[in-house]
């Protein structure tokens, strides 16, 4: 027989969906067998799928050994050796932003996933999983993404009341979120864009049209020179790719987007400067229901571009 105690990170979810996320190898069918034959009970009696669990109650499962940790996921022997992770997140790690008990806010690199994806390649995520605690069937996650090529700002709540407090703001848009993004063209009005916009997620592109879902954001110049300018973006939706697709779609691609942008214009800059990402910050991100309002310093790379074409500095 085997206990487990519910703590806040479990607390207040149906019993059934608990033990989805406990055991994440086991059936459905299998998991409600358990519970109908009281091989699986509730503070020593019959619990039904539709319980709530509350912190300190104790879970008694009827298993063997072998079938906890089969279902579990544990498996015999040592745990695999993991990839060692890129300095620059541990750099972002080790380094936050902003912390208090409920979140820790980073500010990730250009050139990393939020999240993991089929290629392998490390992520933020894998970085929280890492460096973060986490217990019962609460992981800390990113609350926001932020494309492979842009830097800036990532919410992680750490623990499940935080989190759903954030997604909550989040879903509702009570949230702040300026960018930073350089772009092709002499940009001397602000910008009001709305538009459609509509995903292939085979090849992960977004265009913009009269489908899709609906997208919008403020667009102000900050400066300009020799046919670049600086440009705010204040964002009222979160789209995957939005700002990206929205600004070259008006005729201001964002420099060194190799997706969406003008890669001619960009060749040159890339062999000056090395750039091998979008020029695309995260720079604010402010959530009042949670006392959250940080900003990010622009990455060095950008930094340097915006000297060198004599852009003033950004604070």
């Amino acid at each position: 027989m085997k206990t487990y105690t519910i703590d806040s990170n479990s607390a207040g979810q149906r019993m059934d969906r608990f033990l989805m996320k406990f055991f994440p190898e086991a059936s459905k069918g299998f998991l409600e067998k358990m519970l109908r034959k009281k091989r699986i009970k509730r503070n020593g009696k019959r619990a039904d799928p539709k319980d709530m669990v509350a912190v300190g109650d104790e879970l008694l499962f009827y298993f063997s050994d072998e079938t906890y940790n089969q279902f579990r996921g544990i498996k015999k022997g040592d745990a695999p050796k993991e990839a060692p992770l890129p300095p620059a997140l541990r750099r972002m790690m080790a380094e936050p932003l902003w912390e208090n008990g409920d979140c820790i806010v980073l500010n990730k690199p250009a050139g990393f996933l939020s999240q993991p994806d089929t290629s392998g390649k490390p992520s933020v995520a894998d970085a929280i999983q890492r460096f973060l605690p986490h217990s019962g069937t609460f992981h800390p996650a990113p609350a926001n993404r932020l494309d492979y090529g842009t830097s800036g700002i990532i919410l992680v709540p750490k623990n499940y009341e935080a989190q759903k407090k954030i997604m909550a703001a989040i879903r509702e848009r009570a949230v702040s979120k300026e960018y930073l993004a350089l772009v092709h063209g002499t940009l001397t009005q602000p910008l009001e864009l709305k538009t459609r916009l509509t995903k292939d997620e085979q090849a992960n592109r977004v265009t913009a049209g009269h489908a899709g879902v609906a997208a919008s954001l403020s667009c102000t110049p900050l400066a300009s020179h020799e046919g670049l300018t600086l440009v705010s973006v204040d964002l009222h939706t979160g789209r995957s790719h939005q700002i990206r697709v929205q600004l070259a779609q008006a005729g201001y691609p964002v420099v060194g987007d190799s997706k969406y942008g003008q890669a001619k214009k960009d060749l040159s800059l890339k062999r000056r400067f090395h750039l091998n990402h979008q020029l695309l910050h995260s720079v604010r991100y402010a959530l009042p229901q949670a006392g959250i309002d940080v900003r990010a310093p622009l990455p060095q790379d950008f930094e340097e571009i915006l000297t060198a074409f004599h852009f003033p500095e950004v604070r």
